[in-house]
């Protein structure tokens, strides 16, 4: 089985093939200016600003009519409400009773005008 080298002499093999360069500091705000000219090359935005400004009032007046929404919900039927309708529907109940009590009125009004046929 074939030893596997260890980190140092691997290292070490690198540093006699490649030469080190010298220790010096870069220049005092290249990064900075790679990072400026960067900048510069790329191509401003189409909408940039104008679609920022307009998706962000989006979402500020549909977070403001969730609130409104929220802060005034439908108003619940009252109690008074409920019982007069329940108190109507019994009414409209004793009415249809009362049609159908007199309807059968009418037939026993006639009964003892039946003649019984085979």
């Amino acid at each position: 089985m074939a030893r596997v080298p260890t980190e140092q002499e691997l290292m070490a093999e690198a540093q006699a093939v490649i030469q080190p360069l010298p220790p010096v500091e870069p220049r005092p705000g290249f990064a900075a200016m790679v990072a400026l000219n960067a900048r510069d090359e790329l191509a401003p935005p189409v909408f940039g600003d104008w679609l920022r400004w307009s998706l962000g009032g989006l979402a500020l007046a549909g977070a403001a009519a969730v609130a409104v929404v929220a802060v005034n919900p439908r108003p619940h039927r009252s109690h008074d409400v409920m019982v007069a309708q329940r108190l109507e529907m019994l009414e409209d109940m004793t009415v249809m009773q009362n049609q159908q009590a007199l309807e059968d009125l009418d037939v026993v009004a006639v009964l003892d005008k039946l003649e019984a046929r085979p």
